[in-house]
């Protein structure tokens, strides 16, 4: 992440909005109508988005008898150090319209507006132009900031474009720009659509419908009342430019035109057609900028609602504080990347938090009941890009799936819904507040990972750990490896699964080459070589094994079902079970078994043997026993399946077919209910045993696609590194 301190690159851009429709079809001004679950308006997260994309500086072209009323709601943006000024759109301009024409009080259209608001651009920068009225999404104003700070030769300007279907109303005709495009991807022409809807009495294809359905065409007319029938899938424009400098001249030439034509009370010039001419006339070329599926906009009062309701699901899954105005907000680009275009961030430490998954090589459901066990760091990896924020907000982004979130984090005791990856995060945060270190500083950026998810891997831990470490070095803090694994295990707790300490340890303590044994009360952690010609191979059973999602519940029951057998034996310690000499295990084991339920006694048959394994299978891995450890593994396995009942078929079957193909052990890893199993061969058998799984156990299933199946190194624990 480079700190750049020259100044020779682009501004940030500036956001026009516009804000002076007079909401005819609405009934009341919508540009201001609360829509959020806060109260924000779309005008508002417009702002919100646009600043977390880079924008640094907006205008809002309002009609002057509501100015007063736009200062109001102004005052938390401009509490929060936003740079925001006012342009009034009127009949009559010092230059172009002088004398406002008999009749006219309409206002010009969205091409004046853009004049209007001419004397509060800056003379040099990109600039883009949205409707107050829609919401776009950050996708569209991030893809829009980048195309504007690397334009391709020759392109003076850019046009958003959705699919025509997903922007239309369900309660009556909209006006929406068609976009036709050229082989090079620029526009060809753009007209103006008025009165959209789709053809007969279908309802528009919204985001959850089937996408295989035939969507009948949009019919509507153009401004001259011509009819027009167009794709459902074709690109529409709607609103949300991209422009430089340049073109104001070419606007305001435009207009000139228009006016000398002697146009109707009711005509506007409309920016769509405008940029349109210019193209055909060869004045300026005009790119495209898809943002997918992101738009949602109020033209009619029954519309609000679903509005509404969709940004209430967004900000239930974190995408958004529900006050958008708390002074976390600031005028700073999301992303290190963005920062590299639009101007030197504030010199804040910064960095990449790289964080492993483990694998557990034995020592299954005994890290909570205090008995140690022997995992190792995987050489797969959760990554954390970061930058430092002055302010206390915590704002991560991850893949398709992970969508964006934030919190603040004073507020990091509050989760997200079950299930969401946030969660994770906040319980670093809280983690770190409970223990007393001050975090003034949050952090921005992208999560980003090669550790399988949901495979019973510790990915989730593994984000616990990369986020903890971020947020300590953004606030240059530190606290010792150990310290910060058992805090950490507590924290993760908070996500609602009553786990151990043994990945958090393992994350932060890995060691090239070593397993670890892990023990508890207190916290330690001894490598142990691994023999060189060893071989770990990960299997998943193609089942996803969610300790956060569906199987939380039996996970958490296991843990208090230990508590109670152990306490229904009369003993204080399962650490004073597992090393009782031999005579008085067998006695502690045959007295569980005719004192406890059958499901209780199984229960503890598991942790008592599986902690006595786990010292066996450290010695059998120091002296380079890979029969004897193969051994433990295969009895870890059958105890996992029979007294504990977290294997499944799929992961008993991936371990059969291991076995049948020369693997010295195998067994279930990580809390079982699907997830991966884990095998363990020599460097010559590593080739057959995963032909063998491929043949065996994947090919009958279509594949293993982009699930798990790798041989496992052990990796160093968790890093920081600044760039």
């Amino acid at each position: 992440m480079r700190h750049v301190e020259s100044d020779d690159r682009p501004e940030r851009p500036t956001l026009v909005i516009l804000a002076a429709g007079q909401s005819t079809r609405f009934g009341r001004a919508k540009q201001l109508e609360p829509v959020g679950p806060g109260g924000g308006s779309l005008l508002e997260y417009a702002v919100y988005d646009a600043l977390r994309a880079g924008f640094g500086h907006f205008v809002l072209v309002v009609r002057e008898r509501q100015r007063d009323e736009f200062e109001a709601r102004l005052r938390p943006m401009r509490g929060a150090g936003i740079s925001l000024s006012l342009a009034c759109q009127r009949l009559v301009h010092p230059d172009l319209v002088p004398l406002a024409p008999p009749g006219r009080v309409r206002p010009w259209g969205t091409g004046f507006a853009v004049l209007a608001a001419a004397t509060s651009l800056r003379r040099r920068g990109a600039f883009a132009v949205c409707n107050a009225d829609d919401f776009y999404g950050r996708v569209a104003y991030e893809r829009l900031a980048h195309a504007l700070a690397a334009p391709p030769p020759g392109i003076r300007a850019f046009a958003v474009t959705y699919s025509l279907a997903d922007t239309l109303s369900a309660f009556g005709g909209v006006s929406r720009g068609l976009c036709e495009e050229q082989p090079d991807g620029t526009l060809l022409r753009m007209t103006e659509g008025l009165d959209l809807r789709l053809d007969g009495a279908a309802q528009p294809t919204g985001e959850g419908a089937d996408a295989s359905a035939v969507r009948p065409d949009v019919v509507g007319c153009t401004p001259s009342g011509a009819a027009i029938r167009v794709g459902a899938d074709s690109q529409a424009c709607m609103g949300l430019w991209g422009f430089f400098p340049d073109i104001l001249p070419l606007l305001s030439r435009r207009f000139e035109s228009f006016l000398a034509a002697s146009p109707g009370i009711d005509d506007e010039f409309y920016l769509s057609e405008t940029v349109s001419n210019l193209v055909v006339a060869e004045r300026t070329r005009c790119g495209l900028v898809p943002a997918g599926k992101g738009w949602k906009g109020v033209t009619f009062p029954g519309d609000h609602e679903g509005v509404a309701v969709s940004l209430r699901q967004l900000t239930d899954a974190g995408a958004y504080p529900v006050d958008l105005w708390t002074p976390h907000v600031h005028a700073e680009p999301v992303r290190s990347a963005q920062a590299s275009l639009f101007g030197p961030p504030q010199a804040l430490p910064g960095g990449v938090a790289t964080a492993p998954g483990r694998i557990n090589l034995i020592g299954e459901h005994i890290d909570y009941n205090g008995l140690p066990v022997l995992p190792m760091a995987l050489d797969r990896h959760i990554h954390l890009e970061f930058e430092a924020l002055a302010h206390a907000t915590v704002e991560l982004e991850g893949d398709s799936a992970h969508g964006p979130f934030a919190f603040r984090l004073d507020r990091a005791a509050e989760s997200a819904p079950a299930g969401h990856w946030s969660n994770y995060v906040r319980a670093a945060a809280r983690g770190l507040l409970d223990h007393g270190v001050e975090l003034r500083r949050g952090i921005r950026g992208t999560v980003t990972g090669t550790v399988p998810v949901a495979e019973g891997l510790s990915s989730s831990s593994a984000l616990v750990v990369a986020s903890a470490l971020a947020l300590l070095h953004a606030n240059e803090e530190q606290v010792e490896a150990l310290e910060l694994a058992a805090l950490l295990a507590r924290a993760e707790r908070h996500v609602g699964v009553q786990g151990g300490g043994m990945d958090q340890a393992a994350s932060l303590c890995g060691q090239e080459g070593h397993a670890l044994r892990i023990d508890f009360e207190p916290l330690r952690v001894t490598p142990v070589p691994v023999p060189e010609g060893w071989r770990w191979i990960i299997a998943s059973s193609l089942t996803r094994a969610e300790k956060a999602g569906a199987v939380r519940e039996l996970y958490n029951e296991r843990r208090a079902q230990c508590a109670e057998a152990l306490e229904r034996v009369g003993r204080t310690s399962w650490l004073e079970v597992m090393e009782a000499d031999q005579a008085e295990f067998a006695t502690i084991l045959a007295g569980a078994q005719k004192s406890l339920p059958l499901t209780l006694s199984r229960r503890f048959r598991h942790v008592a043997t599986e902690g006595r394994r786990v010292i066996e299978a450290e010695r059998a891995l120091r002296g380079e026993n890979m029969s004897a450890f193969g051994r433990l593994m295969n009895a870890s396995h059958a105890s996992l399946r029979d007294d504990f009942g977290v294997s499944t078929p799929a992961l008993d079957e991936i371990v059969g077919v291991a076995r049948d193909a020369g693997a010295a052990g195998a067994r279930l890893t990580g809390a079982g209910f699907g997830g991966c199993a884990v095998a363990l061969c020599g460097a010559d058998e590593a080739k057959a045993v995963i032909e063998a799984l491929i043949d065996g156990f994947y090919a009958p299933r279509g594949g293993v696609g982009r699930r798990a199946l790798f041989v496992a190194d052990a990796s160093n624990g968790a890093i920081v590194t600044s760039e």
